[in-house]
């Protein structure tokens, strides 16, 4: 379970480092967000609009209440976690609302909530390490 977890990280860190690059850079050339989606620019607006954007203010909304709250993270895996179970709470009300039932964005509920499983087990296993 141990190189599970440090394979599915480093393919995950991989993946948004690549992402932030061509989205820093590159944005105006690539007219879509991810590189292997059947979703045109207007369905990609709208997931951008309606799943990236409220995760990542959830998140923030998450962060600052822990700031005002004393806590602070126990492990460097917390944040991975919380972020991708905000995608996965947008996700599902996308899902509920407006997002198709199609290959993509079941794709990337899958891969969000893979991605849960593998931060929460690794963030467990640091937190008994630490204590």
């Amino acid at each position: 379970m141990e190189k599970l977890i440090k394979y599915s990280l480093v393919l995950v860190g991989i993946y948004t480092a690549m992402r932030t690059i061509i989205a820093l850079f590159f944005y105006d050339q690539s007219s879509i967000a991810f590189l292997a989606t059947e979703f045109n620019q207007d369905q990609m607006d709208e997931y951008r609009a309606r799943v990236l954007l409220p995760a990542f203010f959830l998140t923030l909304n998450y962060f600052i209440y822990r700031y005002f709250m004393g806590k602070n993270p126990t492990s460097a895996l917390w944040p991975i976690y919380v972020i991708s179970v905000s995608l996965l709470i947008t996700h599902i009300i996308g899902f509920i609302t407006f997002m198709p039932l199609t290959k993509d964005p079941i794709m990337m509920f899958f891969i969000c909530l893979f991605v849960s499983f593998v931060a929460r087990t690794g963030h467990n296993k640091r937190k008994n390490d630490i204590f």
